[in-house]
C-alpha cells in the first residue's frame, strides 16, 4: 500500500512494472492518502483535498501502466510523459485503502476495489455495499490481524496498545463508531485527552479488539479468518502479530499462525 503524498504517479510507476512482471499477474498496486499526521506533522506536505487526490492519482497511474504517453493538467500535471521500458499487459489492478464511505465509493468507482484496514467482520458488508454501488467490478482486501496462541490475554494487551494508536486518529475514529464503537472510543479519547494514556488503551474492552485482532487456538483463528470471506472480502491478507517479547516465543506463534492459515489447512 503505496503512500500517495509521499510519490508522485511517475515515480509510481517504475517500481510498480517490473513487479507486475515479475509475478506474472499476480501482483495488485494498493494506494492510500495515509493521514494529516503522517504527511503534514511527519513529511511536511500539505494534506488536501485527499478524496480529488487519489482518483486522480489513480486515473495517472492507470494510464502509466497502460504504456500511453500521458499529458494531464489537475492536481498533479504530467505531461507528455511515458516509459521507455517494458509495460506488461494487462496492468496491474489498482486498489485504493479506504476507510470511510468517500473513499469506498471511491473504490468503486475509479479503481479496482479497495483495501479495508481494522475492521470486524461483522462490518465488511456495509463498507463493501459503498464500493459496490460503483460502475467497475471490483476485488477487494482487507488486512487481517491474527495470532495463533494459548496466551490471548498477551495478545490483547498488545492489542490494545496497538488498537489504542489508531483511535487516536480521526479518520479511524469514525470508521470505528460506524462499526458500532463509538461510545468505546469516546470514553478512551476522554482518558487519552486527560493525559493517561494507559487508561485510554485499558479501558478499550475485549470486543472491540477481538474483533479487530483475531487471537486463540487455531481452528478458532481459522474460522474467525475465514468469516471476511464470507463477509464478502475477496483477498483476507493475514496480518500476522503477536504479544509475546521473547524472541522464540515470538516466532512459534508467527509459525503456528502461518501453519493453521496455509492454503492447504483452510480447507479443513
Amino acid at each position: 500500500m503505496v503512500p500517495t503524498y509521499a510519490r508522485r504517479p511517475s515515480l509510481l510507476r517504475p517500481p510498480a512494472g517490473p513487479l507486475q512482471d515479475v509475478w506474472v499477474g499476480r501482483f495488485t498496486l494498493g494506494v492510500g492518502v495515509a493521514s494529516k499526521t503522517i504527511v503534514e506533522r511527519w513529511n511536511g506536505v500539505p494534506y488536501d483535498r485527499p478524496l480529488a487526490r487519489i482518483k486522480e492519482y489513480v486515473e495517472v497511474v492507470r494510464g502509466l501502466l497502460a504504456g500511453e504517453r500521458l499529458d494531464h493538467e489537475g492536481l498533479y500535471d504530467v505531461r507528455g510523459y511515458f516509459l521507455l521500458m517494458n509495460n506488461p499487459q494487462p496492468p496491474a489492478p489498482i486498489i485504493i485503502g479506504a476507510l470511510n464511505s468517500q473513499m469506498l465509493r471511491a473504490g468503486g468507482e475509479v479503481a479496482d476495489g479497495v483495501c479495508l484496514n481494522w475492521i470486524g467482520a461483522h462490518a465488511v458488508a456495509d463498507a463493501l455495499a459503498h464500493v459496490k454501488a460503483g460502475p467497475r467490478e471490483t476485488t477487494n482486501a482487507c488486512f487481517v490481524r491474527v495470532c495463533v496462541t494459548d496466551d490471548r490475554e498477551s495478545t490483547r494487551r498488545w492489542a490494545r496498545r496497538e488498537v489504542m494508536s489508531y483511535v487516536t486518529v480521526p479518520a479511524y475514529r469514525k470508521a470505528f463508531g460506524v462499526q458500532g464503537w463509538a461510545s468505546v472510543t469516546e470514553t478512551a479519547m476522554t482518558h487519552w485527552d486527560g493525559g493517561d494514556r494507559k487508561a485510554a488503551a485499558a479501558s478499550l474492552p475485549d470486543e472491540f479488539v477481538d474483533t479487530l485482532v483475531l487471537a486463540g487456538p487455531a481452528d478458532d483463528v481459522r474460522a474467525r479468518f475465514e468469516a471476511y470471506r464470507t463477509a464478502g472480502v475477496d483477498e483476507p491478507v493475514a496480518f500476522l502479530v503477536s504479544g509475546q517479547t521473547d524472541p522464540a516465543a515470538v516466532q512459534a506463534e508467527l509459525a503456528a499462525t502461518t501453519a493453521a492459515l496455509a492454503p492447504g489447512s483452510m480447507q479443513r
